[in-house]
């Protein structure tokens, strides 16, 4: 009976989590099929992925184990229940309100609405026509910045527009180490949010000299490679040239 009683547990606890999962998990795939736009909050469901994967692993292993000792042993059968009541909890509880409230995120919202709160897509920058001028007219004369396929406007129109309103690129000629330092020049004129992942990275819009675009994790360790880059003094020219103009 106690054995009987063990299986009739786990198995309907196993349905009951199965259950729950297909159910959220479906109303997204379901969602993506019909174009709906339902969000997908990585940092809310690779933890919920996380924790399943834990807690399903220690239910379907007490559950095979359960299966596998006597009846008649019941100090094992209690620890065997006890440790698929964790791996229960473990996958039950990424369903709660505490669970996400912890994650710190938002439930998953529609596209429309995602789209009214999230970040607005541009570097979100006070600047002159005149201070554009200065910074593309010295980029080109250090041979900092590929002319040929970076016209004034495409320069304008990247530091200025929405990412998604234009089809501009800025073509850099410069190295890891000195695209970093430019970086830290320009978020020094130009205070505001704006990382050095916005610029590089999640803007898509300034690239390599290869045409190619950045990586994250180059440029972030680029001064620690490299202290003082090669285009240094020219970068220390044009932004104090920018700097005269802005006092």
């Amino acid at each position: 009976m106690s054995f009987d009683l063990i299986t009739y547990l786990t198995t309907l606890g196993l349905i009951y989590i199965y259950g729950r999962l297909i159910l959220h998990y479906g109303e997204m795939l379901g969602a993506y099929i019909l174009n709906a736009g339902i969000l997908w909050k990585s940092n809310l469901e690779k933890p919920r992925i996380l924790f399943l994967c834990i807690g399903l692993g220690f239910m379907h292993l007490m559950s095979f184990a359960s299966a596998n000792i006597s009846p008649e042993n019941y100090l094992v059968q209690v620890i065997v229940l006890l440790a698929y009541g964790v791996g229960f909890y473990f996958a039950f509880v990424t369903w709660t309100d505490q669970f996400s409230n912890s994650m710190q995120v938002e439930e998953a919202l529609p596209a429309l609405e995602k789209t009214a709160l999230k970040k607005a897509e541009n570097f979100q920058l006070k600047i002159s026509e005149d201070q554009i001028k200065i910074l593309y007219h010295g980029l080109r004369q250090y041979d900092l910045l590929d002319t040929d396929r970076t016209s004034l406007e495409d320069f304008r129109n990247v530091i200025t527009k929405n990412w998604v309103d234009h089809n501009s690129k800025i073509h850099f000629s410069m190295d890891g180490p000195s695209s970093r330092e430019f970086y830290e020049y320009f978020s020094k004129a130009f205070p505001n949010e704006m990382t050095m992942k916005d610029l590089f990275i999640n803007s898509g819009l300034i690239l390599r000299p290869d045409g190619k675009k950045y990586k994250y994790n180059t440029l972030k360790n680029a001064l620690n490679r490299t202290p003082i880059s090669k285009q240094s003094e020219a970068l220390h020219s044009i932004f104090s040239k920018l700097t005269k103009k802005v006092q």
